[in-house]
């Protein structure tokens, strides 16, 4: 066997584009038969606040998965590295399973996804003008840590029906691993920004991350129906993507960031990075132990 550093078939980990791949291929789960559609749901008084951010949540897969097609060939093509093309693609299938479990557990509550446009001006601004590729994986690294930061409040709700937990714990895992991934996507562009274009991003990043804040905290009402504070999810949010020390100080050193982290540190949300479970190298969420 080629123990060359780039061999692919080395021990996985989350460390390397292939690693990652390796470990989608590994923890892949069938949406038909991973969760018991048969049982009934039953929610309760927080049935309309909980359908409602889940539309929302369809409609950012739907947009993610989107985005990532029509740009992890570009990225692949200006890093200069074939392998993100083989991780990304594993992401568009998980995000696929995503969309199909949102959407069969919407079906069951007779609430079938409807088009949210909250999403619009984010994916416009992400996605259009000049570095397409770089606005993509810094939002993303937003977005999706924000999904796992809702996704691990989910887990600690009673409310929540055992389905809706279940669907939830399995896109967790998923969602642990689009981490990684993006911060690696992070690690790679930081390499290959200079100054001028670094500069650039961060007036964007700005621009970017206001408006993504201000969309988290429309949902407020329906969060209080759940029990999920917007302002709570957004503090953890912040805390779970500092650890990144040239990104901490380029992107999450301006007043705006620092209020998270310090609402975060004083509310005692101190987030390492995704653990690995013993061993096999597989990332694990961080600081929840009900996504265990």
């Amino acid at each position: 066997m080629d123990n060359s550093p780039t061999d692919p078939l080395k021990k996985a980990n989350a460390k390397t584009w292939d690693g990652l791949s390796r470990l989608a291929f590994a923890t892949d789960w069938n949406p038909e038969t991973a969760i018991d559609w048969s049982r009934p749901i039953e929610l309760g008084a927080i049935k309309e606040g909980w359908i409602n951010i889940l539309q929302y949540f369809y409609e950012g897969e739907w947009q993610g998965l989107e985005i990532i097609q029509r740009l992890m060939n570009k990225a692949a093509h200006l890093f200069d590295t074939g392998e993100m093309v083989t991780y990304y693609s594993t992401q568009c299938y998980d995000e696929s399973k995503h969309l199909f479990v949102f959407r069969t557990y919407l079906h069951k509550l007779n609430a079938p996804p409807a088009k949210q446009k909250a999403f619009d001006p984010l994916v416009f601004l992400a996605t259009r003008g000049p570095l397409p590729v770089e606005r993509w994986i810094l939002a993303t690294y937003f977005t999706e840590t924000l999904a796992a930061t809702i996704f691990q409040r989910t887990l600690e709700l009673d409310a929540v029906d055992a389905t809706g937990k279940e669907m939830i714990r399995l896109m967790l895992k998923d969602e642990s691993r689009h981490i990684a991934g993006t911060r690696l996507g992070v690690q790679t562009l930081m390499a290959h920004s200079g100054r001028f274009k670094t500069a650039l991003l961060k007036l964007w990043w700005r621009l970017f991350v206001r408006l993504a804040v201000r969309e988290v905290r429309k949902l407020k009402h329906h969060g209080d129906q759940v029990g999920m504070d917007p302002e709570a999810i957004l503090q953890k949010t912040f805390a779970k993507m500092k650890g990144l020390e040239e990104f901490d100080g380029k992107f999450l050193s301006d007043d705006f960031a620092r209020g998270f982290l310090q609402g975060s540190a004083a509310a005692g949300e101190s987030e390492p990075e995704p653990r690995t479970h013993q061993g096999d190298g597989h990332p694990e969420p961080a600081s929840s132990t009900s996504a265990s």
